[in-house]
């Protein structure tokens, strides 16, 4: 390759990909359709591949296409940043950070940290995505995150990430008060109820999944997996689904007339780890995030 593309022929591709087809990247840019046209010509001709394939059914990305746009993703997105960067030490920004983690620290420490840490910055960017550890890793590699917070397990794809442990927690089966199981001391009595998992079985969740079988807990019926906390509620409060959560969250739901904790106490703790990529270093408002996140994760009585 004589020459590398250029950061606009870049940012059409992506945009392309974004909108789906040529005339919505022209629409979102501003631009004309034969612009567009050209500029992803000129990224095919220097990088001497197709990238895309215009059919009746839409835009397809070829093979080489995939693969460059995973990688052209991850270079704007670690240009962004390197752009923020410079602005938050020039004094004329105070950056943003991107972080993600489960339900466990949305419904515990993270609107004290976000207060705190909102004050001390109040014009810095802050954006959240609430998922598992195993949905968070893709958006970490593509520079979308800053870090994560989730708990690690067997098989969970980590070795290009730096992993810095943070706090152990506790975990407990919830029920709605009336549960006909409510009184049950052990998972052998649970063979039968109707469970609610989170989508993924990795990290904590694959060792909490192996106890459940072991009990013959879902011998019965198969549960249901989401990540979504209304959906999980729903389920609990009017389905007589049973789940599992820290036992942190069991009490902040705000439902405490209407949820209880079961007295099964052979449940293991979960180690939570903040994770982040060995190949992008972090901003500055990145690490003066993360060093309250480290205080206030010290603090909380899991």
């Amino acid at each position: 390759m004589k020459y590398l593309p250029k950061l606009q022929q870049l940012k059409v591709f992506q945009q392309v990909i974004r909108s789906g087809s040529i005339r919505g990247a022209a629409r979102a840019m501003n631009q004309s359709q034969p612009a567009v046209s050209r500029t992803l010509r000129e990224l095919e001709q220097i990088l001497d591949t197709q990238l895309i394939v215009r059919g009746t059914q839409g835009m397809t990305l070829t093979e080489t296409g995939r693969a460059f746009s995973q990688r052209m993703q991850f270079i704007l997105e670690e240009l962004q940043r390197a752009a923020d960067e410079i602005q938050q030490i020039n004094q004329f920004s105070q950056g943003s950070v991107a972080v993600g983690f489960s339900s466990l620290l949305a419904l515990t420490i993270f609107p004290a940290l976000a207060s705190e840490f909102t004050a001390q910055y109040p014009q810095a960017k802050l954006h959240i995505k609430e998922s598992q550890l195993s949905t968070l890793l893709p958006s970490l590699r593509e520079g979308r995150l800053d870090f994560a917070i989730g708990t690690l397990g067997v098989g969970l794809p980590i070795e290009d990430m730096v992993c810095e442990p943070l706090f152990s927690a506790p975990f407990c089966v919830v029920a709605r008060r009336q549960h006909p199981l409510a009184q049950a001391t052990s998972l052998s009595e649970l063979r039968e109820a109707s469970w609610l998992l989170p989508e993924t079985d990795m990290g904590y969740y694959q060792q909490l999944a192996a106890l459940l079988e072991e009990n013959g807990c879902h011998a019965v019926k198969s549960p249901i997996r989401t990540d979504s906390l209304i959906s999980g509620l729903m389920m609990m409060l009017n389905g007589d689904y049973l789940s599992v959560v820290g036992n942190a969250m069991a009490t902040p739901f705000f439902m405490e007339d209407k949820l209880c904790r079961l007295p099964v106490d052979s449940l293991p703790a979960a180690q939570y780890c903040l994770v982040y990529s060995q190949k992008t270093p972090l901003t500055l408002t990145a690490r003066r995030f993360l060093d309250l996140l480290r205080l206030h994760c010290q603090r909380y009585p899991w």
